[in-house]
C-alpha cells in the first residue's frame, strides 16, 4: 500500500487526479519535489507518451519516464537512478525524491529533500520526515506542502504515514507493518543517495551528480587520452615474485595466467583467436554483432568502463553502437599494460573524435580503480575472463564489483557456455601449437625477469577438461625428471616424469549456475544473450 498527501505545484493539474500513487501493475509511484520549468524538459519519451500523460504534472512526467525503464526490463533501483540523473542534468536545481514500491520491494532517491526510514521485523517504513512520538505511533501530518511515507513487508497491516516539505507532494505506506513498537530508530538517507530496500533489509548506495553535457566536442587537434597509471614502479617485480614463490614453493603447482601476457604473449593471445578451433572470439563478436544497438538503448551510459581491455577490438561494437544512441560521453579502459592501453586509447581518440578515453593501468584484481566517470555507466567484463577465477574468487570479485558501482550502474558480462569436452579441448590445443606456444612462453618470461633456468623444451602443453569443476586446465606437463632453479628468489622446483605445472583454468557456465552466483554476490541478470549455436552467453546484470 502507498498513500500520499499533495499540495499542488503552480502551473500544474490542481484537481484529485494528479495525486499520487501512480501506479503501472503492481508498482506504485509517488514524487516528493518540483522540476523547474518541467514542460520543457527534455526527456526521451516519444509524442505519444507525452500527449498521454496521466496528469498535467512533473510527477506525472517522471512516472511515465521510470514506467517506461520498467517495461523495458530495467530494476526498479536502476530506473529510479537512472531517471533522477537524467533529470538533473537538465534541471540541476530539481528536487527528486522518488518512492517505487510493488509491495514487495521499496525504491527510494534521496536528491534535494530529506528521506528518513527504519526497519522491524519484516517491516520498512520509509517517509520525508520521522515522526515526534516518543511511544513510536505514527502521527505524521501534512505541513507546508507535505509528503508522507512508506513501508515494505510480507505479513500484517500499516497505516503510517510521515510529513516533509516540497512543492509537489507525495509519498506513502508501502507494503505492510507488523506495529509501530516493533519499528526500530528513524535514520536519515544522505542525500543524493538510492535506498533499496526489502524485509531482509535496507541498502543505501551513493548517486554520483551528472555532469553538464559538454555543448562542444574535443576539437581534433587537442588530445582526447589520458592514461592514469596506478600501479606501484615494482609492481610487476614484487608481484610476480610472490606469485612464482607462492604458486612453484611446493606441489601441486600453479602460475596465473597474466603472466603470459608480455609482448610475445600478447601476439601470440592474437594469433590464437583467429584460429578455426579457438570459437569464443568469434562467438563472442557474433552476439556482439547482433546485439549492441539493443545493449545500448537498454543501458543508455554516459561512460562505457572496460576491465581488461588490451587491444579493445571487440569494444569498437559497443562503441559504435553507444555513440550513435548519444549517450556516451566517455571511455575507460582499464588494464595492467600501459602500452597496450596508449595504443589502444589513441586510435580510439581517432576514430570517435569527441569522445573522452581515460585509460587506468591498474590490476583489477587486487581492487577496482574507478574514477568518478559520468553516469550511468556501463561496465563491460568481456571474452570470459571471468572464467579464470575459480568460484571463490569470482564471488570475492562480484562484491568487490558491487561495491564499486551505484544504483544506475550496470555490468556487461561475457561468459564462455559448457559444451562438448572435444570442443573444449581442440579450442585450447590447436593443430597448428600455437597455444602451446603461447603456454610455454610463461617460462620465457621467468627465465628473463627472475633469471630462472627453465628448459621450455622439456615441457609439454596439455589441456585438460576437468569434469568436476567444467573447466578447461591448461597444464605445462613436465617430459622427464628435472630441476629448475629461479636465481632471483634463491629457489629450486624439482619435477618429477609426468608431473604438472597448472597455468590456467578456464571455467565454463550453464546459465541456471551464472545467475545465481550473481545473485550471490550483489547482481540480478536482467538480460540473456547467446550466438546461434549457443555456445557463448552475453549478459546485462544490475547492482541488486
Amino acid at each position: 500500500m502507498l498513500a500520499a498527501v499533495r499540495s499542488a505545484t503552480a502551473g500544474t493539474t490542481q484537481d484529485e487526479s494528479a495525486a499520487a500513487p501512480f501506479r503501472d501493475g503492481r508498482w506504485l509511484f509517488s514524487h516528493n519535489g518540483a522540476i523547474p520549468d518541467w514542460t520543457r524538459l527534455p526527456t526521451a519519451l516519444t509524442a505519444a507518451e507525452a500527449l498521454n500523460l496521466e496528469t498535467h504534472s512533473d510527477s506525472a512526467l517522471l512516472w511515465a519516464l521510470i514506467t517506461r525503464r520498467l517495461r523495458q526490463g530495467e530494476s526498479p533501483g536502476g530506473a529510479l537512478a537512472a531517471v533522477v540523473r537524467e533529470v538533473a542534468a537538465a534541471r540541476p536545481t530539481a528536487r527528486l525524491n522518488l518512492l517505487l514500491t510493488d509491495g514487495r520491494e521499496v525504491a527510494a532517491t534521496a536528491w534535494g529533500d530529506t528521506l528518513w526510514y527504519r526497519t522491524g521485523p519484516g517491516t520498512v517504513l520509509v517517509a520525508s520526515e520521522p515522526d515526534d512520538a516518543a511511544d513510536g505511533t505514527p502521527t505524521g501530518t501534512p505541513t507546508g506542502t507535505a509528503t508522507g511515507a512508506a513501508a515494505g513487508t510480507a505479513a500484517g497491516t500499516g497505516t503510517d504515514t510521515g510529513t516533509g516539505t516540497g512543492t509537489t507532494a507525495q509519498g506513502g505506506v508501502a507494503g505492510a507493518s507488523t506495529g509501530p513498537a516493533s519499528h526500530g530508530e528513524w535514520r536519515e538517507v544522505p542525500d543524493r543517495s538510492l535506498l533499496l530496500a526489502t524485509t531482509a533489509g535496507v541498502r543505501i548506495t551513493p548517486l554520483r551528480s551528472p555532469r553538464p553535457h559538454r555543448k562542444e566536442p574535443h576539437p581534433m587537434s587537442e588530445s582526447c587520452f589520458t592514461l592514469d597509471d596506478r600501479l606501484p614502479e615494482d609492481y610487476f617485480t614484487s608481484t610476480l615474485r610472490a606469485d612464482v614463490l607462492r604458486g612453484l614453493g611446493s606441489p601441486p603447482r600453479t602460475l596465473p595466467p597474466k603472466w603470459f601476457y608480455d609482448k610475445r604473449g600478447s601476439e601470440l593471445f592474437e594469433q590464437i583467436t583467429r584460429l578455426p578451433e579457438y570459437y569464443p572470439t568469434r562467438a563472442e563478436q557474433e552476439i556482439l554483432t547482433r546485439r549492441a544497438p539493443e545493449i545500448a538503448a537498454l543501458t543508455r551510459p554516459a561512460t562505457l568502463v572496460e576491465l581488461g581491455s588490451g587491444s579493445s577490438r571487440k569494444t569498437r561494437l559497443l562503441l559504435d553502437a553507444l555513440t550513435t544512441g548519444g549517450t556516451l560521453r566517455r571511455y575507460a579502459p582499464l588494464d595492467v599494460s600501459a602500452a597496450a592501453l596508449e595504443e589502444a586509447g589513441q586510435a580510439i581518440c581517432r576514430d570517435y573524435p569527441g569522445l573522452e578515453v581515460t585509460a587506468t593501468v591498474a590490476d583489477f584484481e587486487t581492487g577496482l580503480a574507478l574514477s568518478d566517470e559520468p553516469g550511468p555507466r556501463l561496465l563491460a567484463f568481456l571474452g570470459s575472463t571471468i572464467g579464470n577465477f575459480d568460484a571463490g574468487q569470482r564471488l570475492a570479485f562480484y562484491r568487490t564489483l558491487r561495491r564499486a558501482l551505484s544504483g544506475d550502474d550496470i555490468l556487461l558480462l561475457g561468459a564462455d557456455l559448457v559444451k562438448d569436452p572435444e570442443v573444449l579441448v581442440r579450442a585450447y590445443d590447436d593443430a597448428a601449437g600455437v597455444t602451446a606456444e603461447f603456454n610455454k612462453n610463461v617460462l620465457h618470461v621467468l627465465n628473463r625477469e627472475l633469471g630462472a633456468d627453465f628448459d621450455p623444451d622439456a615441457f609439454e602443453h596439455v589441456a585438460v577438461w576437468n569434469d568436476e569443476h567444467e573447466r578447461i586446465e591448461m597444464r605445462l606437463r613436465s617430459r622427464t625428471a628435472q630441476t629448475a632453479k629461479v636465481r632471483d628468489l634463491d629457489l629450486t622446483v624439482d619435477f618429477a616424469p609426468g608431473e604438472d605445472l597448472r597455468t590456467e583454468i578456464s571455467c565454463k557456465f550453464r546459465r541456471a549456475s551464472l545467475t545465481a552466483e550473481l545473485e550471490e554476490g550483489g547482481f540480478t541478470v536482467r538480460n540473456w544473450w547467446t550466438d546461434p549455436g549457443n555456445r557463448f552467453s552475453l549478459l546485462l546484470a544490475a547492482p541488486n
